[in-house]
């Protein structure tokens, strides 16, 4: 089956074998190398590439080994702007990367594997190639964030999407229209920039692209909050910690 005609964001067939628990073992011991050298700043392309061919990764271990290790010039910061606690979004203005939060959440729901990396944010391997196709799971997706916003109440929520996207407009309008009937007080809407408009946006971020996160005021980590107290079937590897 093509990967346009899926109905879920599940695992990759040799998903289970490329993280099995062995395998698991192996990415951990590259996720090490990997970070050494980012920290001795050497480029991430070129860093990739010896540590994958040491180890003999193949591209999906590749994909979420860079995805999700980052220099500690880039982790520390990052951590440091982090709002531990959801009751600290009351009252307050709230951006959404809509992609990136639907995306993961999206790959939750489906069982595909997620992954931990050094700066404590879960992301994906599934990706985005200039379009965006509803899956069976993208209406739950929008209302678990919608439940959540519910609970901890912000004054208003800003859901960004890319413009050049294709589709991006139809799930901006699913998001309003779940929104309206969930009566949250949310917005979408269609950017070109949308990696600068949200990093400098005034408000809590909530995305986990490392460039944002680093430029934003403060964010929260929503896709972690509700994949470990929402998503009870998840697939979570840390390749970080122990």
């Amino acid at each position: 089956m093509s990967h346009d005609k899926r109905k879920h964001r599940g695992p990759g067939p040799k998903d289970h074998h490329l993280f099995s628990s062995e395998q698991v073992i192996i990415l951990k011991n590259a996720a090490k190398d990997y970070c050494w050298l980012l920290d001795k700043d050497y480029s991430a392309k070129a860093s990739l590439k010896l540590v994958g061919d040491k180890f003999k990764l193949q591209e999906r271990q590749r994909k979420a080994l860079d995805r999700c290790n980052q220099p500690h010039s880039l982790a520390e910061p990052i951590r440091q702007k982090e709002i531990k606690q959801p009751d600290s979004i009351k009252n307050q203005i709230v951006i959404i990367d809509g992609f990136n939060l639907l995306i993961i959440l999206e790959s939750a729901l489906s069982g595909a594997p997620l992954f931990k990396g050094r700066d404590s944010l879960i992301r994906d391997i599934s990706g985005l190639h200039g379009s965006y196709r509803k899956i069976n799971e993208t209406p739950q997706a929008i209302e678990l964030v919608a439940d959540f916003f519910k609970i901890y109440q912000p004054s208003q929520v800003f859901w960004i999407f890319d413009r050049p996207v294709s589709n991006s407009g139809r799930l901006a309008n699913l998001v309003a229209e779940i929104g309206r009937k969930a009566g949250i007080r949310w917005s979408t809407s269609l950017e070109d920039q949308t990696d600068s408009k949200i990093a400098q946006a005034d408000g809590i971020v909530i995305s986990s692209d490392s460039q944002i996160l680093f430029q934003c005021k403060n964010w929260f980590n929503l896709s972690a909050f509700l994949i470990e107290n929402k998503v009870s079937e998840r697939w979570m590897i840390d390749l970080w910690n122990p």
